[in-house]
């Protein structure tokens, strides 16, 4: 809700003078204070509006004023942004000079007459804030912190099942009863079933609870409905309860759960806490305490949040998948055509199978489709539920939603509005973190500081919140970064998005979509990815006034309008993956542009010169590798965190712009093109890559003949973790690449071709992949690969050699011949790659044998593929003889004439 970001705004501004913007400091305190009032009730406002329409009315009009309140203070701000930018303009000429003078006092009086429109309209918008201020009394709001569950209250749960309705779950059943009837260790233990909502939790609960071998070994079992808030008072009371026992007489909770304690102590208990969703250590820790039982007692627990299950502690964790494709089908099945004759059971059972898949393998889904199925009788009725956007009918939406409204309703105002946002990504489609947390930026959920560090880690921090709740599914994080993380959503997941955001000013473009109706000037996010440019609106850059978040990915257009200069709220712009050939100087107007998204516009070759004026940019992807020529102005916006690539040499950029870009991080790609001067190795070493720190993976793309001293220069930083060396026409390695780089721990050389030795690569401590690819002019890889030779004479004990590497590949080496092998006498005194799980050697033609006795020392060694290599393959391919003993000791080997992992690695070197 743009009411927080409002009240955060309005706090600098109270402090810088504001009473050029309104009559008084008083005023914009008493404008902060309302605010605050509705802040402090809105998490409860947007619980009860689910059930309350009233409700839901007055949070709309809300939404709407703070909006425009929002888009007033940007106004505001912006012209002021465009007179320090616009003042700040050096010229030399002296007619220019006179020019400019007078386009400083146009501005001027522009920028007085804006602040006098902008000061009326704000006015105007308080006075509708106070309306409905007044109006948020007549709803009796709990503040922030309580619970109202009387009107949105969740089912309670039940232990018994119907186990012929459960379909798919027989191996999950008996995987859980392993856990509840081990010996396991003395004391209770804690078994947790995670899972998404509907996925069958509650039931799998309920099969093993009432299983007659549960009942049995058992001496007291007890389910309890916990849900939220978590009340320990009425969980004790319940158990003491199923004991028999009366507890209306003990008001103080020390005295009750001592009381529990004393029921329980003696006995082998099952108590099974349904829906758990407290992460408040604090009221877990005094029951945990108090249910202490015999050996073999067990607390099974249900629960969406992993995080849940860290602070209650829990022993085993059984996380729950989906069903299958024909158990999704048995289920739904079995409610939608029951009773039904053989005839009619044919006619709809094709339909009824695809109606299934769009359940995508959750019981809840399944059985509210079948349901809905179960009151259509003909064919048409069915094909219209499954051509339809099934899951926004409201009749759906009433009963399909309500355990995703209890995980959405416990979030706060914030984390919802971060939880909306993915509505813009279609489908099945991988969602990168980092993507989501600029756009979370640009729309204001992570605070308006400035501080990138500081919204960096909240982006962080509230995805976590999302993802342990189970909002989120196949995440995905790189070894090397744990920032870089991926996931995607479930179907069920985005069909609620959807209905949840159809009133967010959110308008998502596909082919054929109808957007006549659609009033272009509220809209805050505007998405179309991989649609004609037909498809496009026309004059659509003139009609989108407040938008802050712009899509235009894959939509053919080959060119910018100029209004583009007039979104002057935009934060977030992507045009990637088009065929855009220049881009207007008026880009250079969107002074809070935050994201430029340019990758894959392969045909543009250049920035706009105005580039400088983007103060606020963060972020500027341009992978491309049409973008040939970066503006020298680009050294001013010191502030940017992501530059993925920067072309230097001949023709290009210089390599000094990036001197004060010191706050750069994640992945740069620097292609260098023809530097082989003295001013080339001046330039390189006032870029200072070496204090850029934040800088974590590295690409040196070598296109032009670039000199030693050049790369010499460009000494990374010494916490990268990933290095790319590719394409150096040179015959050596710079120094620092075994000296410096401590903390590396991936790296990849290829295409060295006047190079015919490696460096001293095994020196390096951290490293844990090695590549080394199309090196046509290495014919021998000798010991002082290794990098621990040239002591191994002086020193019983030399060192080891690459201690952390655990697969090297070598691929498309092709007049490779010789790989020199450790002796008797130093293999006494070195370990060499004692991590080394898998080893790669493909279209190696020429190399005549390995090196065995250094692969007896590789202790670790499991894999060892072979593609080809003509040459190894004649010795080792029949899998007999003296060569083949040699090697045989390694579990896994792969020795064929031609590779899988083989080519898909030749290939991608070639793409590099």
């Amino acid at each position: 809700m743009a009411v927080f970001a409002l009240v955060e705004r309005l706090a600098p501004l109270i402090e810088k003078e504001v009473n050029l913007l309104l009559e008084s400091k008083k005023e914009v305190e008493n404008l902060t204070g309302k605010l605050k009032k509705i802040q402090e009730v809105l998490m409860d406002a947007e619980r009860t509006a689910v059930t309350d329409p009233n409700v839901k009315s007055w949070l709309k009009e809300l939404q709407d004023v703070s909006y425009e309140m929002d888009d007033a203070l940007d106004e505001w701000q912006t012209a002021n942004l465009q007179l320090q930018i616009e003042g700040s303009e050096e010229v030399s000429d002296p007619w220019e000079k006179v020019i400019s003078f007078i386009q400083s006092v146009c501005l001027c009086f522009q920028h007085v007459i804006g602040r006098r429109e902008i000061n009326l309209k704000i006015k105007g918008l308080i006075g509708k804030l106070d309306l409905i201020v007044q109006g948020k009394d007549e709803f009796n709001f709990l503040r922030s912190g309580g619970h109202n569950l009387q009107e949105f209250k969740r089912i309670e749960s039940y232990s018994l099942v119907d186990s012929l309705s459960v379909h798919g779950r027989s191996r999950d059943k008996e995987n859980l009863m392993r856990n509840l009837l081990s010996e396991g260790r003395n004391g209770v233990e804690i078994v947790s079933i995670v899972g998404t909502g509907g996925v069958g939790k509650t039931t799998l609960a309920g099969l093993a609870y009432n299983d007659p071998e549960v009942e049995k070994h058992f001496e007291f079992r007890k389910w309890i409905s916990v849900s939220d808030p978590f009340d320990v008072i009425k969980i004790a009371n319940l158990v003491l309860q199923a004991d028999g026992e009366s507890s209306s007489n003990i008001s103080n909770l020390e005295m009750l759960l001592q009381r529990v304690k004393n029921t329980v102590s003696e006995k082998r208990f099952l108590i099974v806490l349904d829906d758990v969703w407290t992460e408040d250590r604090t009221k877990w820790e005094p029951l945990k305490n108090s249910l202490q039982g015999a050996p073999g007692s067990r607390i099974l627990m249900t629960t969406r949040s992993d995080r849940v299950v860290r602070v209650i502690g829990t022993d085993t964790r059984q996380p729950l998948g989906k069903l299958s494709e024909q158990d999704c089908w048995s289920l739904l099945s079995k409610i939608a055509i029951v009773g039904r004759s053989e005839e009619v059971h044919k006619k709809l059972e094709d339909i009824g199978r695809k109606i299934a898949l769009k359940c995508k393998g959750l019981p809840l889904a399944a059985k509210t489709m079948g349901g809905l199925l179960s009151l259509k009788d003909t064919v048409g009725e069915w094909l219209n539920v499954l051509e339809s956007p099934l899951w926004q009918l409201e009749e759906a939406t009433v009963q399909l939603f309500p355990h995703l409204y209890l995980s959405y309703n416990d979030l706060s105002p914030v984390v919802k509005r971060c939880f909306s946002s993915c509505v813009i990504y279609p489908k099945d489609t991988l969602i990168r973190l980092d993507e989501l947390i600029r756009i979370w930026m640009a729309h204001g959920y992570l605070g308006l500081s400035g501080n990138v560090d500081r919204m960096q880690s909240m982006g962080l921090e509230l995805f976590k919140n999302l993802e342990m709740r189970s909002f989120f599914q196949e995440l995905k994080k790189d070894k090397y970064d744990e920032s870089n993380i991926s996931c995607k959503m479930h179907d069920i997941m985005h069909d609620f998005i959807n209905y949840l955001s159809k009133d967010d000013y959110c308008l998502i473009l596909y082919g054929g979509v109808d957007i006549k109706n659609c009033d272009f000037g509220k809209v805050r996010t505007f998405c179309a990815r991989n649609v004609t440019q037909e498809n496009l609106p026309s004059n659509l850059f003139s009609h989108l006034k407040c938008v802050r978040v712009l899509i235009a990915s894959d939509c053919g257009l080959r060119e910018l309008p100029r209004e583009i200069g007039k979104l002057i709220h935009l934060r977030y712009l992507d045009l990637s993956f088009n065929p855009i050939i220049e881009l207007p100087e008026t880009l250079c107007d969107l002074y809070n542009l935050q994201t430029l998204d340019l990758q894959g516009c392969f045909y543009l070759s250049a920035l706009p010169q105005g580039i400088y004026k983007l103060i606020n940019l963060r972020h500027l992807l341009i992978k491309s590798r049409g973008i040939r020529s970066i503006p020298q102005g680009l050294e001013r916006l010191t502030g940017l965190w992501t530059l993925t690539r920067f072309v230097a040499g001949r023709g290009a950029s210089k390599l000094g712009y990036l001197e004060k870009l010191n706050q750069l991080r994640g992945s740069l790609c620097l292609v260098l093109g023809d530097l082989n001067g003295l001013e080339d190795s001046v330039d390189a070493e006032k870029a200072k890559l070496k204090n850029k720190t934040h800088i974590q993976d590295l690409e040196f793309h070598l296109t032009g003949e670039v000199g030693v001293d050049v790369m010499e220069a460009l000494q990374p930083p010494p916490n990268l973790h990933r290095l790319r060396l590719l394409g150096n026409k040179g015959a050596q390695f710079p120094v620092w690449i075994t000296t410096s780089l401590d903390y590396l721990r991936f790296l990849h050389i290829g295409s060295f071709h006047d190079c015919s030795c490696l460096p001293p690569l095994g020196k390096l401590p951290m490293l844990e992949e090695l590549e080394i690819s199309s090196m046509f002019s290495m014919k021998y890889v000798g010991n002082e690969f290794l990098g621990i030779m040239e002591t191994s004479q002086e020193l019983p004990n030399a060192g080891t050699a690459f201690p952390k590497l655990r697969k090297l590949s070598f691929d498309g080496c092709v007049n490779w011949e010789k790989w020199e092998d450790i002796t008797g006498d130093e293999k006494d005194h070195l370990l060499i790659m004692p991590c080394l799980r898998e080893l790669e050697i493909v279209y190696c033609d020429k190399l005549k044998a390995l090196p065995h006795c250094l692969l007896r020392m590789a202790s670790s060694l499991e894999h060892l593929i072979i593609g080809s290599c003509n040459n190894l393959y004649s010795l080792y391919g029949d899998r007999t003889g003296d060569e083949w003993d040699k090697i045989s000791h390694i579990p896994h080997i792969d020795v064929d004439s031609l590779s899988r992992l083989g080519s898909v690695s030749y290939v991608s070197v070639l793409n590099c």
